[in-house]
């Protein structure tokens, strides 16, 4: 079983978040699915900054799916 990784970047002064980011690598594990995403999460938080996190009230949502696999004819 894989696992995909999808993202919300959200704000609460808009109500509303953009439509998700699909990782486009998939996992083995959900465990390091997860892991991936706290990291990510992380990393596009400091890179939007304080002024536009505070001002926006954004945050981020992130979960790990079983990915579908495609039927092979």
């Amino acid at each position: 079983m894989k696992f995909t990784l999808a993202f919300l970047l959200c704000s609460y002064v808009a109500e509303t978040c953009l439509p998700p980011h699909i990782w486009e690598t998939q996992f083995d594990t959900e465990y390091d699915c997860l892991v991936k995403g706290y990291e990510e999460s992380l990393l596009k938080i400091q890179e939007i900054g304080p002024y536009d996190i505070n001002t926006h009230r954004m945050y981020i949502k992130f979960g790990c799916y079983e990915a579908i696999e495609e039927l092979k004819l």
